[in-house]
């Protein structure tokens, strides 16, 4: 998965590029739930490219986050979910 931490106004947080069925509220949590060890202090948002812009999923409100952010800009790295984090307290970024 690709992933980056960004700053929003004073609020840091995590975007991780997931697959459209893991933004729906069936699957949200879950997938948040494997991405927490990877990012311990940070809010997560989800985040799926769709054919007519973005679909996101996280325990915040996405929408104005979302319009916020230029995706385009973000310069996303590659981490394995399935490995866990190398060290809980170094972010891969």
């Amino acid at each position: 998965m690709k992933a980056a931490c960004i700053n929003v106004g004073r609020s840091a947080l995590a975007i991780v590029l997931v697959d459209s069925a893991d933004t729906l509220p069936e699957r949200g949590p879950a997938m948040l739930t494997r991405l927490q060890p990877h990012f311990p202090t940070l809010p997560i948002m989800l985040v799926s490219i769709e054919d007519n812009g973005f679909r996101a999923y996280a325990t915040f409100q996405t929408s104005e986050l979302l319009a916020l952010v230029q995706l385009e800009h973000v310069e996303f790295v590659e981490i394995d979910v399935d490995a866990g984090p190398a060290d809980a307290g170094v972010l891969p970024f």
